[in-house]
């Protein structure tokens, strides 16, 4: 499962499902587009065990609540 916000014309945050080493993930990672028109990722980026999904979306609640 792969989502993608764009940020500009280069740039886009892209959060996805991922595994690694058996563990499942989820990433939010910044991507930009190379002069060859590839997206490509970053260093910038969050990698959170699924785990901790809850916590991840109540912070998230509690700041869109805010705004």
């Amino acid at each position: 499962m792969r989502f993608e916000i764009e940020r500009s014309a280069t740039e886009k945050l892209i959060i996805e499902k991922t595994e690694f080493k058996g563990r499942e993930l989820i990433t939010l990672r910044i991507y930009f587009l190379s002069k060859d028109e590839e997206w490509l990722p970053t260093k910038k980026g969050v990698t959170v065990k699924v785990e901790q999904i809850g916590e991840l979306m109540d912070a998230l609640n509690s700041i869109k609540a805010s705004l």
